[in-house]
């Protein structure tokens, strides 16, 4: 068996910053610059070369099959984690952020982050927050029925029902 085998490997902590939010398959991931791992110097290893990170969820959500919430880690987060295939560090799981601040801390991305929360229930109920500065709404979808709740940024309310209901 190899040392970075999944089921005998050394365990390999992380600590890192998050560069990326942006999962182009939407599972969910991120894109780390672990510390000690990955080279300081963006010219060297860009973004774009880091390996996705996937965000271990809560027993609160189910994360399966796009059912449940998805992370709020934003870009500059700081996260720990583990490498899944240890000593390898290709894999990279995170398991929490960590409280931090931005005084002090050097060459922190600044490109826009993902500003959409989203949960959606296993019946495809959605409740999406959308934090998009001059466009922030929320939105309650009933995910069978196409009926929605959406409270828009200039304080109306808009209702869409596919039946006819009295409201009191």
């Amino acid at each position: 068996m190899r040392a970075d085998d999944f089921t005998r490997q050394n365990f390999t902590w992380f600590t890192g910053i998050v560069e990326d939010i942006t999962d182009p398959k939407k599972l969910n991931r991120c894109k780390v610059r672990c510390i000690g791992y990955h080279d300081d110097n963006k010219d060297l290893l860009p973004k774009e070369k880091l390996p996705w990170a996937t965000v271990i969820m809560p027993v609160t959500s189910a994360a399966y099959q796009g059912i449940g919430g998805n992370h709020h880690l934003e870009v500059g987060s700081w996260v720990v984690g583990f490498f899944r295939d240890g000593p390898s560090a290709q894999d990279p799981m995170i398991m929490g952020s960590v409280a931090t601040q931005e005084n002090g801390i050097k060459d922190l991305p600044t490109e826009s982050s993902v500003d959409n929360k989203v949960y959606k229930s296993k019946a495809g109920h959605l409740i999406e927050i959308d934090n998009k500065d001059g466009s922030e709404e929320i939105r309650i979808t009933h995910g069978k029925k196409d009926s929605h709740i959406k409270m828009k940024s200039d304080g109306s309310v808009e209702i869409k029902s596919v039946v006819k209901t009295t409201i009191l």
